[in-house]
């Protein structure tokens, strides 16, 4: 099947989720998605012509044990989904989304004290650790970021992206339908799972681009580190209720507000990203490592713009959008959302403020290897001769794209009124 059909399949099953009410309807839906996206995986980017025999066997032998890895990761995260499903269907005591948020409002959110129910179920607690487990090597996080990080460095530019793309937001959907929106009673816990898994990704994410020397590997690894900081925007403002009754076009963005504006803006940059190296790359010079950059300032000033513009916005530097992704979570997680142990009043969730400090220093290191790339790019002579694939159109199309990014980074209340306008 072609790549333009598996990547229609993955869009529709992510519009199914969304406007699903059932929980089998969105099992199937994610087992569609997760059988396309492993005939996307497939699809590998070409290589130089290697001299040496042993080289290309090794290389063979290399993509085989990834595919069947990737198999395995897939089996193991359908099977914690339908896990998880069964779980909260059984919770519910049906399969219909409402039915089950209605009948555990009654449980856990009653309009009388005496009919609460008492603690959150472990049944529910389980399922949403299941569906935690079950999206993680989807949405790329840590521990099971690996099959992410294959397919940027094995794949092609514009399925590595795809794939990345539509897995989170995949996964993003299916936490929002169950975790978040469908489990009144249950938000210690799912806040609980993002501050793990985001702090954890953030910090792999960040270790791992200190170890990056290729463009592609880099951006895979900044993938992860965003997954992080797209949970840890979500936590920040799960127990926090939003003013909905207002007559101003929006207030200080909510913490899904904040998440999907993260996940927006660095689908963006990493996209652009991934573009530029492939305009970059041809079939006798790929960009495998950062000296291959140098003087791409002088040369290509329009790429060199692309590439600056997009690790500046993973950078979180300002004005672009990824500064204000971390000012708006910094903002909710000093917002009070727990019950203070010396009297009644609200407080901030210290796990929320110490996973914002750990984006804050993430970030930072992220920062600190992008300076290099920067000062490669636009501080030295160039040590190879640049042809940009494409011609004017790949220049168009990276020169638009960085314009999107300034925009949104210059006036982003625009794009919050709109992001306020959505079902969060």
């Amino acid at each position: 099947m072609q790549p333009a059909g598996l990547i229609l399949i993955c869009i529709t099953c992510s519009v199914i989720t969304v406007l699903t009410e059932s929980l089998e309807t969105m099992m199937l839906a994610c087992a569609a998605s997760l059988l396309a996206v492993s005939r996307l995986r497939t699809k590998t980017r070409s290589e130089e012509q290697s001299f040496d025999t042993r080289l290309k066997e090794r290389l063979i032998d290399r993509i085989c044990s990834q595919r069947q890895s990737r198999q395995v990761t897939d089996i193991f995260s359908f099977f914690c989904l339908a896990t998880g499903i069964a779980l909260l269907g059984t919770l519910g005591g049906s399969t219909s989304l409402a039915t089950i948020r209605e009948a555990l409002t009654a449980s856990y959110r009653p309009e009388r004290l005496d009919l609460l129910v008492g603690d959150g179920s472990i049944l529910g607690i389980a399922s949403i650790v299941l569906f935690f487990v079950g999206n993680a090597a989807a949405f790329g996080l840590f521990p099971l970021h690996g099959v992410v990080q294959n397919t940027f460095e094995s794949a092609p530019a514009g399925i590595a992206g795809a794939t990345a793309l539509l897995q989170r937001v995949q996964a993003a959907v299916v936490l929002w339908k169950t975790a978040i929106s469908s489990m009144p009673g249950f938000e210690s816990t799912t806040q609980l799972m993002c501050v793990v898994f985001g702090s954890c990704s953030c910090l792999a994410g960040s270790v791992l681009t200190c170890r990056s020397d290729a463009i592609r590997s880099f951006a895979g690894n900044l993938w992860i580190t965003w997954g992080g900081v797209v949970l840890i925007a979500a936590a920040s403002g799960n127990p926090v209720e939003s003013a909905r009754n207002t007559p101003t076009a929006w207030h200080f963005p909510t913490g899904l507000e904040t998440a999907a504006f993260s996940l927006l803006a660095s689908a963006f940059a990493v996209g652009l990203m991934l573009a530029a190296e492939q305009w970059l790359s041809n079939e006798s010079r790929s960009i495998n490592f950062a000296e291959d950059v140098t003087g791409l300032g002088q040369q290509r000033s329009s790429s060199a713009f692309a590439i600056a513009c997009s690790l500046l916005t993973l950078s979180a530097i300002p004005p672009l959008p990824g500064f204000w992704c971390v000012a708006f979570l910094a903002g909710n997680a000093f917002l009070p959302g727990v019950e203070s142990t010396e009297g009644a009043a609200l407080v901030p969730n210290l796990a929320v403020l110490a996973s914002a400090i750990v984006v804050l220093v993430s970030l930072l290191t992220v920062s600190a290897r992008s300076i290099r790339f920067l000062s490669l790019m636009f501080h030295h002579e160039p040590i190879r001769r640049f042809d940009i694939s494409g011609g004017k159109l790949s220049i168009f199309i990276g020169l638009s794209v960085s314009g999107i990014l300034l925009w949104s980074g210059l006036y982003v209340g625009t794009v919050l009124a709109w992001l306020h306008r959505l079902p969060f």
